[in-house]
């Protein structure tokens, strides 16, 4: 069999694997859910029999081996430190994969989004985290790590905002917000008194998640609600300093436009556009005078593993093309 050309993008809910031959064909793809050992029940030792399976099973049906592979890039969501890439390496040496890269799916955002895959990559999905691919191919990530680095994003933070606003209004004589009638409906109440009785049960049978709430907030931003519409303020504050801080501290000269792309629901399918323009003016106080474009991502972060493994296996493929073949094969 020929070379393949590999991609996996190993996200916290759900995850993509493309397979192409080096013509820029795709062979075949692969889903699965979360490949994010954070989320497993037997954290690393799952994960390496879910992601053995998910190689090996992928490749046997098309009649290949992982000796087959040319290059593979992986991006995978819980490899945010050097133990955790170390460990989750050793699996794929163990899968048998000969030349690949293992990074963090917020990196995959910078191949499928930016020209030439340089630049940022802002994500506000599932969580919130920053990646970033400079012009001497040093690659950076930020966030994806909770509180430790006070993450202003991803639609849990937004459903903690929400109920911290209606608890602040019910409790502590915050302002008003209509965030309060919303989850009152939600929960089928109407008595305050109900609401912590009924909101805590919620969250414990998984009735009510947190990270499902955060379209009551955008909806709440839709309508002019000014305490929404601070939630997304202190978000886009969160995203503008990063990429301040990567444009500042990565080779990416000032005299050139610095492309950024927005990745995840939070900045894809909200319809207002308050928060990507939130986002830019902040950037814009930070790096006054830089030309920054920003681009939704339109098309899926595996595209973007199976361009950088492309390029290292030196048969270059292009963005929209691999887009347009994955497309075809269903994603």
């Amino acid at each position: 069999m020929k070379k393949l050309i590999f991609g996996i993008d190993g996200g916290g809910t759900k995850s993509h694997m493309a397979v192409f031959d080096q013509c820029g064909q795709c062979v075949t793809i692969g889903k699965r859910g979360s490949l994010n050992h954070e989320n497993m029940k037997d954290s690393f030792t799952q994960l390496e029999k879910e992601l053995s399976a998910f190689i090996k099973d992928t490749l046997a049906g098309i009649g290949a081996a992982p000796t087959d592979v040319a290059y593979a890039v992986m991006g995978i969501a819980g490899v945010d430190t050097l133990k955790q890439h170390a460990t989750i390496s050793a699996m794929v040496d163990r899968v048998g994969l000969p030349h690949y890269i293992l990074c963090n799916d917020a990196l995959l955002g910078v191949p499928a989004g930016c020209a030439d895959g340089v630049g940022i990559c802002a994500i506000n999905g599932t969580g919130s985290s920053l990646a970033a691919i400079d012009h001497r191919n040093v690659t950076v990530q930020m966030g994806g790590i909770g509180y430790i680095s006070n993450e202003a994003g991803g639609s849990g933070w937004f459903g903690t905002k929400l109920l911290g606003a209606v608890y602040g209004e019910l409790f502590k004589c915050e302002p008003k917000t209509i965030m309060t009638a919303m989850i009152f409906e939600r929960l089928g109440i109407s008595d305050v008194k109900d609401y912590i009785e009924k909101i805590t049960s919620c969250i414990e049978d998984g009735s009510v998640k947190l990270n499902e709430l955060n379209l009551m907030l955008f909806k709440a931003v839709a309508l002019n609600d000014p305490v929404a519409l601070d939630a997304l303020r202190e978000s886009a504050e969160h995203y503008a300093g990063g990429i301040a801080h990567l444009a500042k501290t990565m080779d990416f000269p000032a005299d050139q436009t610095l492309s950024v792309t927005l990745a995840g629901s939070g900045f894809v399918k909200e319809k207002t556009r308050t928060l990507p323009d939130l986002v830019a003016d902040g950037v814009t106080k930070r790096l006054p005078g830089r030309t920054v474009e920003y681009h939704k991502l339109q098309t899926a972060p595996v595209a973007g593993a199976v361009h950088w493994a492309s390029k290292e296996a030196g048969c270059k493929m292009e963005i929209e093309a691999i887009a347009k073949s994955l497309a075809e094969a269903g994603l």
